[in-house]
C-alpha cells in the first residue's frame, strides 16, 4: 500500500496535550540556560521554590512581532498535522495578549489550550484569573494551572522511593503533599484544571497524596475534576491502580522511552526496568492516558510519535535512532490513535489512514492539510 501521493484521507484531528510550542516560538530561553538542568533544580530547591515558580524575562519583542512568532509556531504545528496544542506552563501574560491579537484577526492555524505556571497564577487575584479565563476567544482557552513536584530522570533529579542505581541519592522533591495541596486548593475550588509534573515514583505518590488532600479525600470529586499528572514515567502496578481508582489522568510522552533508553538501566538498575514508561500497564489498570510531545524536548510530529508508541521506533528520515522502546512502553494501534486524535477539535488530511496501514508505514504518511474547529 502506498502511503504517499495525491490520495487524501480525512481523519479525526491530531492533538498534543503537552507542549512548550509557544515558548519555543517566542524565542524565550529556558530558565537553566547557562548551566545544567541538575544545577537549576538544585538551586530551585535551595530557594524553597519549584521550576514552575521561576519567571521568564519580560517581553522579548514588541507585541506585533511576538504575535508573528507565535503564528509561525502554530503554523509549524499545523504543518505536522495538529489541530490543537496545549501550552503547558505559561509564565508571562504577554503570550495571551499576543494570541488575543492574532485571534482578533481571524482563525488560528491550530486552536490553543493554556495552563498557567503556578508562579504566574499565584501572582494574580483569583477574581482577575477568572476574568481572564472568561475572556476567551473561539481559538484560545485558558484552562488550568501547572505545578511541579520533582525533577527529571536523566539529570537524576526525579524523586524515587529508592536511590538511583548509580548514585547514593533518591532525587529531589520540591514540595511535600500538604504544601502542594494548599497551593492547589484555591484553584481547584474555582474549577481550574490542575496538572502537576511528576516523573519518579515518590514524586507521583506525593502528587496523589496532595490531590486527595486538596479534594478532601473524596475520590468522586477528584475524578470529576480530572486532575493530571504530567509524565508519570516511573511507577509500580500499585501506583497505577491507585491512579485509576482516583480517576487521575496521566499525560505521557511517546518519545520518552526511546530518548531515554540509554539512561534507564544505569539510573534504575535491572530490577526497576519494568517500572520505566509502563504505558501498557497503565492502560491495563484502567487509566486513560493523555498524549503530549513535550516539544521542543521531543519532536512534535504526531505520526512519528504514533510510530514510536506502536512499534517502539520511527524509521522516518531524520527521526530514526539506534534504540527501540521496550514492549512495556507500547500501546495498541487503536488506543494510541484514539489518544492522539479528537474529532471535536477538527480534522487532519493525510495521504493514508494510520488506522489501517502496516505498522512500518505509520511514519511515512504525508500530511496534506488540517481543518481545526474553534472551541
Amino acid at each position: 500500500m502506498s502511503v504517499t501521493g495525491v490520495v487524501t484521507v480525512q481523519v479525526p484531528g491530531f492533538v498534543d496535550h503537552h507542549t512548550h510550542l509557544l515558548k519555543d516560538s517566542a524565542a524565550v530561553g529556558w530558565p537553566w540556560q547557562g548551566g545544567s538542568v541538575r544545577e537549576f533544580h538544585q538551586q530551585v530547591l535551595r530557594d524553597k521554590s519549584t521550576p514552575m515558580d521561576v519567571a521568564e524575562p519580560g517581553s522579548p519583542a514588541p507585541l506585533d512581532e511576538l504575535a508573528a512568532r507565535l503564528r509561525r509556531g502554530l503554523a509549524k504545528a499545523a504543518g505536522a498535522g495538529l489541530v490543537e496544542i496545549t501550552e503547558m506552563g505559561m509564565r508571562q501574560w504577554w503570550y495571551l495578549d499576543a494570541l488575543a491579537r492574532l485571534a482578533r484577526r481571524g482563525s488560528l492555524p491550530v486552536r490553543v489550550r493554556v495552563y498557567l505556571a503556578s508562579g504566574l497564577a499565584e501572582q494574580a487575584s483569583l477574581a482577575d484569573l477568572d476574568a481572564r479565563r472568561a475572556d476567551a476567544s473561539p481559538w484560545v482557552r485558558l484552562e488550568g494551572v501547572k505545578f511541579y513536584a520533582d525533577g527529571w530522570l536523566v539529570p537524576r533529579t526525579c524523586a524515587l522511593c529508592r536511590d538511583f542505581a548509580d548514585e547514593d541519592q533518591a532525587g529531589l522533591l520540591f514540595q511535600d503533599a500538604p504544601a502542594l495541596a494548599r497551593r492547589i486548593e484555591p484553584f481547584a475550588a474555582r474549577g481550574w484544571r490542575i496538572a502537576t509534573h511528576a516523573i519518579g515514583d515518590r514524586g507521583i505518590q506525593t502528587v496523589l497524596d496532595a490531590y486527595e488532600l486538596a479534594w478532601g479525600n473524596d475520590a468522586r470529586a477528584i475524578s470529576a475534576a480530572m486532575p493530571r499528572i504530567e509524565h508519570g514515567s516511573i511507577q509500580s502496578a500499585e501506583t497505577a491502580a491507585r491512579i485509576a481508582a482516583l480517576g487521575v489522568s496521566v499525560c505521557i510522552q511517546p518519545s520518552f522511552a526511546l530518548s531515554d533508553a540509554r539512561h534507564v538501566r544505569a539510573a534504575l538498575g535491572q530490577d526497576r526496568l519494568t517500572m520505566a514508561y509502563p504505558w501498557t500497564m497503565l492502560a491495563a489498570a484502567g487509566v486513560r492516558p493523555l498524549l503530549g510531545t513535550d516539544y521542543p524536548i521531543e519532536v512534535i510530529q504526531p505520526l512519528v510519535g504514533l510510530a514510536r508508541l506502536v512499534k517502539g521506533r520511527s524509521d522516518r528520515a531524520g527521526f530514526g535512532t539506534d534504540d527501540t522502546a521496550p514492549e512495556q512502553s507500547r500501546l495498541s494501534r487503536d488506543l494510541a490513535f484514539s489518544l492522539m486524535s479528537d474529532e471535536s477539535a477538527g480534522t487532519t488530511l493525510l495521504s493514508a489512514d494510520p488506522r489501517v496501514v502496516p505498522d512500518d508505514d505509520l511514519d511515512q504518511i504525508e500530511v496534506h492539510g488540517t481543518d481545526p474547529a474553534p472551541f
